[in-house]
């Protein structure tokens, strides 16, 4: 898929947590206006898995597995079923919840059983809740999503907790990170697309160390690029001095211009950079606000 303009199917992984409540109010918004189908996921735990080995046929051992799975199956299709028919009580999601939402369980752990799904579903976008400043440390939810966008190739649209989603028609600005690399530029064809189908002004930043002659010649054409190729969509370029705490920076910067979503390309890193530096892309995801779309190169 070349523009997230062109989204049929979502990704909405969930654990029944507010995280997950809020992740799947975006996605449903998202499909709303993308006519598109939302796949509701939900991996659990299976202690069939852990049993240790009983004297008896194999054959026995299995069927003994397989009882205890279908056992929990039953009870977990009742919870996402609940947890799916709790939207129902908005009007607003009534008729695309009948339609055009699926719901799939399998017994694993989250973190291998998302990654299997999107290589069968093939999502053209994953919507995933996750805490906010502390889920580091306090939310397996909040690890999983990070391995997620570490291994998917598809695109991550990552809702921390502390985000105060009014509707999609309250959101009207995203802000996209860019260091002028050639992948930039598939992102940004997907990022258009998405910034069409929600209504969105787009702010493209740069963060600089220091004033760049080069750098600023580089985000000229960046501006000439948007200006040429895609007059539709408003867009507005900057270069951002940041000094030593990057971070803060973008934080003084997104509540600056009233941004409701930051977008930015993960790329391949080799090991000598993983282990002097976790990418800006992880940084982000563990210190912002608002809600992170990344794509991958």
């Amino acid at each position: 898929m070349e523009q997230l303009r062109d989204i049929s199917k979502i990704l909405v992984p969930v654990d029944y947590s507010e995280y997950s409540t809020l992740a799947l109010r975006y996605a449903l918004e998202i499909a709303g206006k993308a006519h598109a189908e939302i796949n509701l996921f939900h991996a659990f735990y299976s202690p069939a898995y852990d049993l240790i080995e009983l004297t008896g046929n194999q054959s026995t051992q299995i069927r003994l597995k397989e009882d205890i799975t279908e056992k929990l199956m039953s009870q977990e299709e009742e919870k996402i079923h609940e947890f799916r028919d709790s939207f129902l009580t908005s009007k607003e999601y009534q008729k695309l919840i009948k339609k055009k939402l699926i719901t799939t369980l399998t017994a694993g752990l989250a973190k291998d059983e998302i990654q299997r799904i999107a290589r069968q579903y093939h999502p053209d976008l994953v919507v995933m809740g996750t805490r906010g400043s502390d889920k580091k440390q306090n939310s397996i939810f909040g690890s999983t999503t990070e391995i997620i966008i570490k291994k998917l190739t598809y695109p991550v649209l990552a809702i921390p907790e502390n985000d105060s989603f009014t509707g999609v028609d309250n959101i009207n600005r995203i802000l996209f990170l860019t260091d002028f690399d050639e992948s930039d530029f598939a992102s940004i064809r997907k990022l258009i697309g998405f910034a069409e189908l929600m209504g969105l002004s787009i702010r493209c930043l740069h963060l600089g160390n220091e004033s760049d002659k080069w750098e600023e010649l580089k985000m000229n054409g960046l501006k000439e690029y948007f200006r040429r190729l895609y007059p539709q969509v408003e867009v507005d370029c900057d270069i951002l001095l940041a000094g030593d705490n990057m971070l803060a920076s973008i934080d003084s910067y997104v509540k600056r211009n009233q941004i409701n979503i930051i977008s930015i390309t993960t790329r391949k890193r080799n090991l000598l950079e993983k282990l002097l530096q976790p990418s800006l892309t992880i940084r982000l995801f563990y210190h912002t606000s608002v809600p992170l779309l990344v794509f991958h190169s």
